[in-house]
């Protein structure tokens, strides 16, 4: 009996593994993309489980595309999987239907695809483009249906096929999409690329993985039967279990070996095993099956063609054999491998000579015959045949070819591993200057410049370092100070101590005149911006100016305007915030034709905004800064830091709901990191307002953990530390919350540099006081030794930034904080507060909490009409933001005040105190029959987040469904206090 390989045999042992991938389906049907990645040892049926789930899922009116990376040790053409899903999608919908469908920004596709016939945009901005241009097409292209996207082989793919696919997985909302990536568990070995991109991922959310296990004896025994087409006898199906300990390929092969190829006993190595098809082929088709091997899973017709020396019809009596023999399978217009194992087998078996031949000649054809891959860049796979050759000429040559080429797909990790292998080759090279066109230091320059592109800082330094140890500072200072600079910046970025000693050393070098006057110009800009964000004004001012007359001098204007920009945002925090926001805006028609300023603008200008405490622009102007971004192809990357810009007002102004669902967006799409910690540190005051005093508290210290393995800037610190005081003073401990601002500023102060960041810090710092005189003036209370001269240092503080800042609420709520200790009238004071936040825009969080402030001060005075008065208007302004934590406070002072005011902590509340506000919100949505999408349209966030809020009550409550939790809600009277 023959066992042919016609098509695909049923698939054994691996309903549990379907049962999954359909549960993940049905999820992103309803409009949660989801991503699973789908791990197992080579052999173990990876792809035949994805083939079955994907017939299935098309069957029931999906569309699918697969996308298969190369095992060409990450040398092959940059994106492979991602080229082969969108030309997938190009040869469904066309040209002009696949732009449309790219949305902004869809020109970028065309560094993929060369058949676009488009441009790709400059490298500056390209790579993030492309990757929102991808992640958007898939999007839109599953609106229509749902859409299974495939990713084969992940342990294969190059650096920037990881990097996109990470952006993805991220990035994609509200889609009906199902991403999976296979890949070989038994290939991750220790230090693979893989591994940190796998557990990165596993961290989400979205993310689920499925490991294919092998198959046990009774699995053995139906598979083993289907190939054989009648009952197997259980000694042969134990011993083909015991030789390949469940894994199906091993089956599939074994089986043939004992029943079919006439062999007397087993091979003893699992190469001799995946070789029993082939020995029986002839000769010549061996020898073109070990020619194909050369070339990777898969070739084109044409390319074998051109690379073997047969004649036509001994190329097709060959590969018919080989096809016949179940070694190959036809491919559309070429021919792959039936299982990579195959291929691996065939090109270990090569001698050394042949392996260097076979490698040779593919360069040869390739490299004379461009031609033969249209519209395929082949530079990177003429380079790797050149190196499996040992060609060091051409291989040198062609890898800095092949960087070129690369870098116009933006595929700037891959430009980096092709100028890392010249690097390699350069001292085995008879004249790799005349060849590269510049010394080792010049590649080594170009080659930290694409790690830079790609965000690989690490590795940036590494380089930037061996350059520097290369080069003599005595004899080409500025070439010296231009690499220090870019170390330096490299630093900042990998938020790494060093970065303004290191440019003050680089300008120290850099002349101002002559072609080092650019250099000299972007060093001055950096340096600049360095020392505002590290509170360093006097020094950022002086170095700014220097910046702008350089950059005037060079004929550098995008330079001016950034200038301009540095200017402004340091007058924000020096006192001059209406010069600095007219000095921003002064900049916006000059940075409209540069994408990364333009961007810039907008958010140092929505940030300077929110600072003097006009949030209603701030939020216009993160806004349109957003929508530019979109309409720049970037909303999933410097879109994500505009959301941050976006929130922060939105909670001063009580757009809680709105704020909550940008939080959600720009987590999910990974903003970089100290925008990540920004959009944290609101998320956690967000659940601290709203009464989840764990849940803030929580947040709080994974905020600080994450502060401890990077430099961390004094805006990002301090705003950390007023989140801390407020943790510290919900949980009754002013001693704490004194501790965090002290920490903050310093024992006297010194680091107090900040106005918009430091006078809501005073505030804070104020409460904490005032919480500790009454503690110490208190029934047996402990005198404060401390407390004057801390006090002191608050009001000093206080009054010399209230100079430079008038007319924000600060101030005030310092005053009224401190009222009792001052001797000042509390009640005169609080009243006075809530006046100055009834003529300010917000924060409006401070209305309940000064209104509950002035109520207790009424109580002292024994004003008890007046106090319940107050304290039902601050209830009802708490209850109507949603502020539980006010709610608390104020209906546990009117108990023990024994005040006639209704309690507005419901009865759910209190028989559930482990659920949010916001899951109180959803839980009521839920009881009233809405769909996850009602309740995200309802509360302004995304159906996933509403989905995940679903699954936290369920858990939370015990219960199995939405029904049983509606249930719930109408026992403990949640719904109809709503429905009131």
């Amino acid at each position: 009996m023959s066992i042919r390989v016609t098509g695909p045999a049923a698939l054994v042992g691996r309903s549990e593994q379907l049962a999954d991938l359909r549960r993940a389906f049905e999820s992103a049907r309803s409009g949660l993309p989801g991503t699973v990645l789908i791990g197992g040892e080579a052999g173990i049926g990876k792809s035949r489980l994805v083939e079955e789930f994907t017939a299935e899922a098309t069957t029931s009116g999906a569309r699918s595309v697969v996308g298969q990376s190369m095992p060409l040790d990450g040398e092959g053409p940059a994106f492979a999987p991602i080229v082969g899903i969108v030309r997938g999608l190009h040869h469904e919908f066309g040209t002009d239907q696949l732009f449309q469908l790219a949305g902004p920004g869809g020109e970028a596709l065309g560094s993929l695809l060369p058949e676009l016939g488009v441009a790709p945009v400059d490298a500056a901005e390209g790579r993030g483009r492309l990757y929102e241009v991808v992640t958007s097409l898939l999007e839109r292209v599953a609106a229509e249906r749902p859409l299974v996207v495939v990713v084969e082989d992940l342990q294969w793919a190059d650096s920037a096929t990881r990097d996109l696919l990470r952006f993805m997985v991220r990035g994609l909302r509200d889609a009906r999409l199902l991403l999976l990536a296979t890949y070989r568990t038994d290939e991750l070995r220790r230090g693979h690329p893989l591994r940190p991109l796998l557990a990165e991922l596993d961290r989400l959310r979205q993310v689920h993985r499925i490991e294919v296990p092998r198959l046990g004896l009774d699995d053995v025994l139906i598979q083993v039967r289907g190939l054989l087409g009648r009952e197997p006898e259980r000694e042969h199906v134990e011993r083909i279990h015991r030789r390949s300990e469940g894994n199906p390929f091993f089956v599939e092969e074994l089986t043939y070996v004992d029943d079919d190829c006439g062999c007397s006993e087993l091979p003893e190595s699992l190469r001799d095993l995946l070789l029993v098809r082939v020995e029986p082929l002839s000769e010549d088709t061996q020898r073109l099956l070990r020619l194909m091997a050369a070339a990777g899973n898969r070739v084109d017709h044409a390319v074998l063609a051109a690379v073997s020396s047969k004649q036509t019809s001994e190329l097709e009596a060959s590969l018919r054999e080989a096809v016949s023999g179940g070694v190959v399978v036809v491919d559309g217009d070429g021919y792959a491998f039936r299982h990579a194992l195959l291929r691996e087998a065939l090109h270990e078996d090569m001698l050394p000579g042949e392996h260097a031949r076979m490698h040779a000649r593919y360069a040869e054809a390739l490299e004379n015959q461009p031609d033969l891959m249209l519209n395929t860049p082949t530079a990177a796979e003429i380079a790797h045949h050149w190196h499996s050759a040992h060609d060091v000429e051409r291989a040198f040559r062609w890898s800095l070819t092949a960087a070129d080429e690369v870098v116009r797909s933006y595929a700037h990790a891959t430009a980096q591993q092709m100028l890392e292998r010249a690097l390699e080759l350069w001292d085995r090279v008879a004249e790799p200057e005349a060849i590269s066109g510049g010394d080792r230091i010049d590649l080594l320059s170009r080659a930290a410049n694409e790690a830079h592109e790609a965000g690989d800082f690490e590795r940036t330094l590494s380089l930037l370092k061996e350059a520097l140890r290369l080069v003599d500072e005595s004899a080409e200072p500025a070439r010296a100070g231009w690499l220090i600079a870019r170390r330096a910046d490299a630093q900042s970025r990998a938020s790494r101590p060093g970065a303004i000693e290191g440019l003050t050393r680089a300008l120290e070098l850099i002349p101002a005149d002559g072609e080092a006057a650019t250099w000299r110009a972007e060093a001055l800009d950096r340096l600049a911006i360095l020392l505002m964000l590290d509170w360093r004004f006097d020094e950022a001012l002086k170095t700014v100016d220097e910046a702008e007359s350089m950059a005037r001098k060079a004929g550098l204007d995008h330079y001016v305007a950034s200038a301009g920009i540095t200017r402004g945002t340091i007058w924000v925090h020096t006192g001059a915030p209406e010069k600095a926001i007219a000095e921003i805006k002064r900049c916006h028609a000059p940075v409209r034709a540069e994408p990364s300023l333009l961007l810039r603008y907008y958010v140092n200008l929505s940030d300077a905004y929110n600072l003097v405490g006009r949030y209603r622009d701030a939020v216009d102007v993160a806004t349109e800064g957003y929508a530019k971004a979109k309409k720049l192809g970037r909303k999933r990357t410097v879109g994500s830091i505009m959301t941050g810009n976006a929130v922060e007002p939105m909670l001063a102004l009580g757009d809680w709901s709105r704020a909550e669902g940008l939080i959600a967006r720009g987590l999910e799409q990974g903003a970089p990191h100290k925008h990540e910690r920004h959009v944290r540190t609101l998320k956690a005051w967000l659940a601290l307002w709203r009464g989840d005093v764990a849940a803030a508290a929580t947040m709080l210290d994974e905020l600080k953990s994450m502060g401890t393995r990077r430099v961390v800037l004094p805006q990002d610190r301090h705003l950390v530390a007023r989140l801390a005081v407020d943790v510290a003073m919900a949980q009754d401990d002013p001693d704490q919350a004194w501790n965090e601002v002290v920490a903050a500023i310093g024992p006297t102060g010194e680091e107090a540099r900040a106005a918009g960041y430091d006078l809501p810090l005073m505030a804070t710092a104020a409460q904490a006081l005032g919480a500790r005189h009454r503690r110490a003036a208190g029934p047996g209370g402990v005198p404060d030794d401390r407390l004057e001269a801390d006090v002191a240092l608050v009001r000093r503080l206080t009054a010399q930034m209230s100079l430079a800042w008038p007319g924000t609420v600060w101030p005030d709520l310092v005053d009224a904080e401190l009222a009792d200790y001052t001797g000042a009238d509390p009640v005169a004071a609080w009243s006075a507060m809530l006046d100055v936040l009834g003529a300010a825009e917000g924060p409006v969080h401070l209305v309940p909490y000064s209104g509950y402030r002035l109520g207790k001060a009424l109580l002292d005075a024994g004003d008890r009409d007046q106090a319940g008065e107050v304290l039902r208007c601050a209830a009802d302004k708490a209850d109507e933001q949603g502020a539980l934590l006010y709610t608390r406070w104020i209906d546990e002072l009117v108990r023990r005040a024994h005040l006639p005011i209704p309690s507005k902590v419901t009865t759910a509340e209190t028989e559930l105190p482990g659920l949010t506000a916001r899951e109180y919100e959803v839980l009521k949505l839920v009881a009233e029959g809405r769909s996850n999408r009602e309740i995200g349209d309802a509360l302004f966030i995304s159906a996933k987040t509403a989905s995940v809020h679903v699954s936290n009550i369920l858990a939370k409550l015990g219960v199995a469904g939405r029904g049983e939790a509606a249930a719930v809600a109408y026992r403990t009277g949640l719904l109809d206090r709503a429905a009131s």
